[in-house]
């Protein structure tokens, strides 16, 4: 940028530098968005496999629920949402330079019509940078980047686990075995989900792009 301080009112932003840094939104976009679709995937394929694997090993003797079974629901649970955690890690980060390409976008555009709002998107393009790459907070609030992903992928996979271990929980004894299980899952998801909620790359900071 050609000013030092990119808050500054009179602040622009040079033909080289953004040449370049659209080069490297554009990457690093395509690169979260086949991120996030292959974290989706595996996703999918690990829930389909969890129930068929617990299924199949059910003999006519002891088919599911059975204690087996519901060790094995119990240990996915942290695994699953591993990857529900970085499935909206990287989400917030396809937000994050979606923003920013999308302001450059419109800037560029402003420009080649000579739009009285050039000047205004300029600044938010300015400002979105700021906020979404070096500060590195979000332009979407947690709360839609978590329904983002549970629409899209996730959803129905947390639905069918959770309902498959209140299931076994409800019909079978609490066995030692299932009791030690339980209570490291327990202590291993309230950490993992004090550290989600605390990132700090989902700081949100809404900016309100004009039209040119």
């Amino acid at each position: 940028m050609d000013s030092e301080n990119p808050n500054r009112p009179d602040a622009k932003i040079s033909k080289e530098w953004l040449a370049e840094f659209y080069n490297r939104v554009t990457e690093q976009y395509s690169l979260s968005r086949q991120s996030l679709h292959n974290t989706h995937q595996w996703v999918i394929t690990l829930t389909f496999a969890l129930v068929t694997v617990i299924l199949t090993m059910s003999g006519k003797e002891s088919m599911y629920p059975n204690e087996v079974g519901l060790v094995a629901l119990l240990v996915s649970v942290p695994l699953m949402f591993r990857f529900f955690v970085r499935s909206c890690l990287e989400t917030s980060i396809q937000y994050k330079w979606g923003f920013i390409r999308e302001a450059m976008d419109k800037r560029n555009y402003a420009q080649m019509l000579h739009s009285d709002k050039y000047s205004d998107i300029e600044a938010c393009l300015i400002q979105g940078i700021r906020a979404y790459y070096f500060e590195w907070k979000s332009p979407k609030s947690l709360r839609k980047v978590i329904w983002d992903n549970l629409r899209l992928a996730y959803l129905w996979p947390f639905i069918l686990l959770i309902a498959l271990i209140a299931w076994g929980a409800i019909t079978l004894c609490m066995t030692l075995l299932i009791k030690i299980v339980l209570i490291v899952v327990l202590i291993f998801m309230i950490y993992e989900v004090i550290a989600f909620v605390s990132y700090r790359g989902f700081r949100y900071e809404r900016i309100d792009m004009p039209e040119p």
